[in-house]
């Protein structure tokens, strides 16, 4: 194996072992995380590819461990909208200026963080009313299609609605798996972007992601709803700066 993909792959891996730490530590956050560290030394398909992959394993070792955590009537509608809107994420991502969308969608994120947290203050509950669950998958699809972007608008709503932390972390990580199966499958058959020449960097983010993610569960148990509500208020604000960031070069 060449000495420079083996810096690669090695890489690959560190990334998207600190990436699924983050993510399996509170919920949310693999891809602001893995898209930027990789972009660094990869291009941005091959990066789009391999956390698109490394999303779905992700979703299946939690969504198998978090499984009596999880209520189908929580997720179905926002999911069922975020599949509606991946492809016109994608078509956006193709038709327009990359640095103007991701100041579109941090934007959004900054308003729809400032609006949930405007609610909270003010007691109004958000938990069935069917057209948060509607704004919350399509924002996400989205953000999905352009960026590999998914758990920000969901957090905002699934942190709101569900019993307790284990029901958000089932809901987000069976939502990843969700829509990560529908982005690998256009990246494989539609774009070609999951080819040979990039399976030691997709085999080496999924081992890294799957032991990180074993660490990073068992940190969140330890967390109450609080924390995670402070976590994510804080965070969303900073990943949208990140978001804008990214597309600086």
């Amino acid at each position: 194996m060449p000495t420079v993909l083996v810096a690669q792959v090695a890489l690959v891996a560190g990334v998207n072992f600190l990436s699924a730490l983050v993510q399996a530590s509170t919920g949310f956050g693999y891809a602001l995380v893995a898209m930027p560290l990789m972009a660094l030394f990869l291009p941005m398909a091959t990066c789009s590819a391999i956390s698109a992959v490394t999303i779905v394993a992700i979703g299946l070792q939690m969504s198998w461990k978090l499984r009596e955590n999880l209520k189908l009537s929580t997720i179905a509608l926002p999911v069922l909208c975020c599949l509606g809107t991946i492809n016109v994420g994608l078509l956006l991502l193709s038709m327009f200026d990359e640095m103007a969308l991701r100041i579109i969608l941090a934007s959004l994120l900054l308003v729809v963080t400032a609006l949930s947290l405007l609610m909270r203050k003010v007691s109004i509950g958000i938990s069935g009313k069917w057209y948060f669950a509607v704004a919350a998958g399509l924002l996400t699809g989205l953000s999905a299609g352009m960026f590999n972007v998914i758990g920000p608008f969901l957090i905002l709503y699934y942190i709101n609605v569900c019993d307790d932390t284990l029901h958000m972390k089932a809901s987000l990580e069976f939502s990843f798996l969700t829509a990560g199966l529908y982005t690998s499958a256009m990246h494989l058959f539609a774009y070609g972007n999951i080819n040979a020449a990039v399976a030691p960097h997709i085999g080496a983010a999924v081992a890294a992601a799957l032991s990180a993610g074993l660490l990073g569960l068992k940190v969140f148990k330890k967390l109450n709803r609080n924390i995670i509500s402070i976590f994510v208020y804080t965070l969303l604000p900073v990943m949208a700066f990140i978001l804008v960031l990214n597309g600086v070069r």
